[in-house]
């Protein structure tokens, strides 16, 4: 039989109790009459001391308040040589303590009285400073073991990030070439498909960029809203009926970045998951800087009946984690919802002057 001890709170128990045993079992041969219940009430006043200087340190000490740290164990002594003097000589003390324990009279004796305060409050201050320390050593090397885990994490993923965009170059590259061919040959012939085939050229290359792992991880609003209507004006000869799908722009676009493909990733969605085929209703991207940052909100129908395509959501918490990464706790992402519409807001807002 295996006794596991999965909390704190009950190791702690344990340990408590544990220390009560042994606390009666030490005292009891020394003095017969000592009960199991006063030894209870003397190790329940040494835990109420071992807690509050321990709290004391860990809630003030940490943060390097020290002038609360004597003033908050300060009162506590003298809180607790007031309690230790009633229960050992006042009127309201238990006089089956006097009689079988602590005292052999009920005088007041100083050094008595000294004594007894001093072994009872020396011995868990100690334990609980050396407790303390226990727990914040372990703390600092938990908080280093968790950076060494994440800086390897990074390393290994930053392996594997280069490798893939190593090994997916060669394709994409071959790709991007042939269509530049196929637009000069085209050119004189067809002078419209050509420019499409060129947009697409464009649009590739972009992607291509954006994957670099050398390449910049942020770039201009204005740019990703440039691809963004590229990647639209190809989906319009793509997609056999016509859709709808509003894109508004304000404010200056060269002053802030974003993380390349947000937005066609925003606009990916659209076409999988929403109504986009009601001019009545079109679905809207709308782009708003400001003074500190922008926003990004987009908005659109649901497609009626059974989705045609699930949704994982892979593509949305990958844009989080992208633009959590480019501004941390500058960023914020919502979702809204109901049966019939969905609304989802980016926003970017830099608190630095």
């Amino acid at each position: 039989m295996h006794l596991k001890l999965n909390s704190e709170e009950q190791r702690h128990v344990c340990f408590w109790l544990c220390y009560l045993f042994y606390f009666f079992a030490v005292n009891v041969l020394g003095n017969g009459k000592l009960s199991l219940g006063v030894a209870a009430i003397t190790v329940s006043y040494c835990a109420l001391i071992f807690y509050a200087v321990y709290l004391i340190l860990h809630y003030f000490f940490r943060k390097g308040r020290i002038l609360m740290v004597v003033v908050l164990l300060s009162c506590f002594y003298v809180l607790s040589g007031i309690l230790v003097y009633y229960v050992l000589y006042g009127s309201l003390g238990l006089q089956m303590i006097n009689n079988t324990y602590t005292v052999s009279s009920s005088s007041f004796r100083w050094t008595r009285f000294i004594q007894t305060f001093i072994v009872m409050n020396s011995n868990y201050t100690i334990m609980a400073i050396g407790y303390y320390y226990y727990v914040e050593k372990l703390r600092e090397a938990g908080q280093k073991l968790a950076a060494v885990e994440k800086q390897l994490e990074a390393e290994s993923n930053m392996k594997d990030s280069q490798y893939t965009t190593l090994s997916a170059q060669v394709h994409p590259h071959m790709m991007a070439n042939i269509f530049n061919h196929l637009k000069k040959k085209i050119t004189p012939n067809d002078p419209e498909l050509a420019s499409q085939i060129g947009e697409i050229y464009q649009l590739i290359l972009f992607y291509m960029e954006a994957q670099d792992v050398a390449g910049a991880s942020k770039i201009l609003l204005s740019d990703e809203i440039a691809a963004l209507e590229r990647y639209l004006s190809i989906q319009e000869q793509v997609e056999m009926d016509p859709f709808y799908i509003q894109l508004r722009c304000s404010g200056n676009l060269l002053r802030f970045g974003i993380a390349p493909t947000t937005l066609q990733t925003l606009a990916g969605n659209l076409f999988k998951h929403a109504d986009i085929w009601d001019r009545e209703h079109p679905a809207s991207i709308d782009i708003v800087v400001g003074h500190r940052g922008y926003m990004i909100h987009v908005k659109n129908r649901k497609r009626p009946g059974r989705q045609t395509m699930p949704s994982h959501g892979v593509g949305l918490r990958n844009v989080r984690k992208r633009m959590e990464y480019l501004f941390a706790e500058d960023f914020t992402m919502s979702e809204m919802q109901d049966e019939q519409s969905y609304e989802l807001t980016l926003r970017v807002e830099i608190f630095k002057n």
